[in-house]
């Protein structure tokens, strides 16, 4: 209390003269239609201007929950065409991927064989040749990226499985689109890591990992899984922690996914290079 007295006194001049002016101001405008009418335009053009950056920036700091929502979304669709599509139809479900354009095929599979306690991890599929599928497919569940198709017989297949250290799949952060190369570090089966990501990027606990459709094998924006904030710096890029959104030890149903110009850009590619 002494403190605010204190300040009352030392700036009782000042305060005084804003008093005096507020009133003044509030009489002219009040007494004069034109002044109210200035005061007025005047007033709510600095409240549209403040409410303008106000609302900037919310959207700003709301992108983060936006990108959760449309992979949410977009995860949801999967999984409710896959629930859609089973058992009523034998064969590839045509899907035209509205990001890249690119025709995808979904071919729904179960299952039937499964490890996550090895360096070098493989799935078997109820799926084979007889069905259309051929290696090099991708596979995923409801909740993200599974694994690709090493081997076909006539009724089953093989799939690399995203825990196996020689896997590699392009990913990338959701909210800010920078990619590097995912992969796991054989040691927990519930996380991988996500590296060659620039020190200068920036990056928070939770951000979504999404694939970056840079290979032919999976489309663009499959959820991966989340960040958990641990990192490891080294060099030019920093390797980053990921929480897999699929639980591999709960692994039932899953689709096959084929890319319809996968042959075309991959021949194209490889005859620039050569």
């Amino acid at each position: 209390m002494r403190s605010l007295l204190n300040f009352l006194l030392r700036f009782k001049t000042l305060i005084l003269f804003l008093v005096l002016e507020a009133v003044a101001l509030i009489m002219i405008t009040t007494s004069h239609n034109y002044h109210e009418t200035v005061l007025y335009g005047v007033s709510r053009n600095i409240t549209g201007f403040v409410a303008e950056r106000v609302e900037k920036g919310t959207y700003y700091f709301r992108l983060r929950e936006v990108n959760e929502e449309l992979v949410t979304e977009n995860t949801m669709l999967r999984k409710r065409l896959t629930e859609l599509t089973s058992g009523l139809q034998e064969g590839f479900i045509p899907v035209r991927d509205s990001v890249s354009g690119v025709n995808y095929t979904y071919l729904n599979a179960r299952v039937i064989s499964n490890s996550v306690n090895k360096q070098k991890n493989f799935i078997t599929l109820d799926k084979g040749s007889r069905h259309g599928v051929t290696t090099g497919m991708g596979v995923a569940s409801p909740s993200g990226v599974v694994g690709v198709v090493v081997g076909v017989s006539r009724n089953y297949s093989v799939v690399m499985s995203l825990l196996n250290t020689d896997f590699r799949l392009s990913a990338r952060i959701a909210r800010n689109d920078y990619y590097g190369s995912l992969a796991w570090d054989g040691t927990n089966y519930r996380y991988a890591r996500l590296s060659e990501i620039p020190h200068h990027v920036s990056v928070n606990e939770g951000d979504i990992i999404v694939t970056s459709g840079y290979s032919a094998i999976f489309p663009a924006g499959l959820m991966t899984g989340t960040l958990t904030g641990e990192q490891k710096r080294g060099g030019d890029f920093v390797s980053l922690k990921v929480l897999l959104s699929a639980d591999f030890k709960k692994l039932t149903d899953v689709y096959i996914i084929g890319n319809l110009t996968k042959d075309e850009r991959e021949n194209l590619e490889m005859e620039v290079v050569q």
